[in-house]
């Protein structure tokens, strides 16, 4: 269950970060390289919960 939230919440910010490097909104001052990297820790993180669970 935690690793399905894990990874939709690593798909959007893989989406914002996209959004933010193609200049379609920014919504903050955050670049698209903090979104980038957010999702991928996510992505690890949801590996992690995934591969634990047994």
């Amino acid at each position: 269950m935690l690793s399905g939230i894990l990874n939709i919440l690593a798909g959007l910010c893989g989406v914002m970060g996209i959004l933010t490097a193609t200049d379609a909104f920014t919504v903050s001052d955050l670049g698209y390289i903090f979104w980038f990297v957010l999702a991928a820790i996510l992505f690890l993180a949801t590996i992690a919960m995934s591969s634990s669970s047994e």
